[in-house]
């Protein structure tokens, strides 16, 4: 007998044929009706009791993981040539208009919630600029590049070739390119804060808050605090006029305290904060009570003292867990960032989710991951013990974030 979804599938085949004038409209929804109907269907399974049904239902639903593909396949085994409105319509809600380089693994910090163990790695110029012409050969007409790292000032030569490239490459395809950069804040010199003003960076700073957390939670190497440096580089930042947001992290045993973080960065002068609930970590029911309560304050903080709290705004994807965007490693391995906070041997994280070489890769669209994808390859990964509850627990606070905007 066949299942529901099949059915649907075959609903979802006949509306991408019929793409048109409408520009796939019809096969978008099919596709979205879909992914919930499995998204909804895989959770039931993986928070039911275990037993030979429930274990047999997950089995089947993971089978579904990138059904596009399959569903791409069918479509050309049927005779159908697609075309580039075929591929946006198909590929739609798979993935994001984001490509992250992770251009160095060296940082000059030592988090205590940083889950990924320190090694010596760097990105050479050719890897990076193969990254960037892969993302404009995409379909997308407004393309983001985001540099990551470790931290990505200490690979700076590297950053400023790959965006001064797709620049130009963007110029001569007529695409927009938005340049984004995660920073720890601690090598913002006027030069380089020049530099990123020049190129129309968005900049993302982490700051823990205050100066007890920052310090406690992000000391430096050699175990020295990191805030006063980190205050500097946020003031060039802030007077350069550079769009930016600070990121503080929670922790589960911090978690009545996060409207505190809100309070203190909007008072030394930041407008666009967002808190991250700590992944990788278990959070009780109580420790999740106790963030849903306390961002519920942090919320009417920021109504009150005029800042944005991006945790409330359609920018925020949740449950943030799901999100994997595709990464270029160092040594041109893309991978999806998906299990990146939940492992802390970043090689073998690597090998789970590689997808690609960059310089050998396809069309970048059929690369992406829904949210089901990400939560079916999640569950096959860590689908036991202590590492599944982990996932379930950061997945059901994000799910409560999702709910409440």
């Amino acid at each position: 007998m066949r299942s529901l979804y099949e059915a649907q599938l075959d609903r979802t085949e006949l509306a991408l044929r019929a793409v048109g004038a409408d520009g796939g409209a019809q096969a978008r929804l099919a596709l979205g009706a879909l992914d919930s109907a499995l998204f909804e269907a895989l959770h039931s399974a993986e928070t039911a009791p275990d037993g030979p049904k429930a274990a047999a239902r997950r089995a089947y639903l993971l089978g579904w993981a990138f059904y596009r593909r399959r569903l791409l396949r069918r479509l050309v085994k049927g005779g159908l040539r697609p075309s580039a409105d075929h591929l946006r319509a198909l590929f739609s809600g798979s993935g994001s208009d984001r490509l992250i380089l992770l251009v160095t693994h060296a940082c000059q910090l030592r988090c205590a919630y940083c889950r990924v163990r320190k090694y010596g790695a760097s990105m050479d110029v050719e890897t990076a600029e193969a990254g960037v012409r892969w993302l404009m050969r995409s379909l997308r007409r407004d393309v983001d590049l985001q540099f990551f790292g470790g931290e990505p000032l200490l690979a700076l030569p590297v950053v400023r070739g790959a965006a001064k490239l797709a620049e130009r490459l963007a110029r001569e395809a007529g695409k927009t390119v938005r340049f984004l950069l995660t920073t720890n804040g601690l090598a913002l010199d006027a030069a380089t804060v020049a530099f990123l003003r020049e190129h129309s960076f968005c900049v993302e700073v982490s700051c823990d808050g205050t100066m007890s957390a920052q310090d406690a939670q992000r000391p430096t190497a050699r175990g020295a605090g990191s805030w006063a440096a980190l205050c500097s580089g946020l003031e060039r930042l802030r007077g350069a006029d550079i769009p930016y947001q600070v990121i503080a992290v929670v922790l589960p045993e911090d978690a009545e305290r996060a409207h505190e973080r809100v309070e203190t960065l909007a008072a030394m002068g930041h407008r666009r904060i967002q808190i991250n609930y700590a992944l990788g970590r278990y959070w009780t029911a109580e420790q999740a009570a106790a963030l849903s309560r306390s961002m519920d304050r942090a919320a009417d903080a920021a109504r009150r003292l005029g800042v944005e709290l991006v945790n409330f705004t359609r920018k925020r994807r949740e449950p943030v867990v799901l999100n994997s965007e595709l990464t270029v490693d160092c040594d041109g391995t893309v991978f999806r960032e998906t299990g990146v906070c939940l492992e802390e041997d970043f090689q073998e994280m690597k090998k789970r989710f590689r997808v690609a070489d960059v310089r050998r890769a396809g069309l970048f669209e059929t690369y992406g991951a829904t949210p089901f994808d990400n939560f079916a390859i999640l569950a096959s990964a860590y689908g036991q013990g202590s590492m599944r509850r982990t996932l379930l627990s950061n997945l059901e606070i994000g799910r409560s974030f999702a709910e409440a905007r």
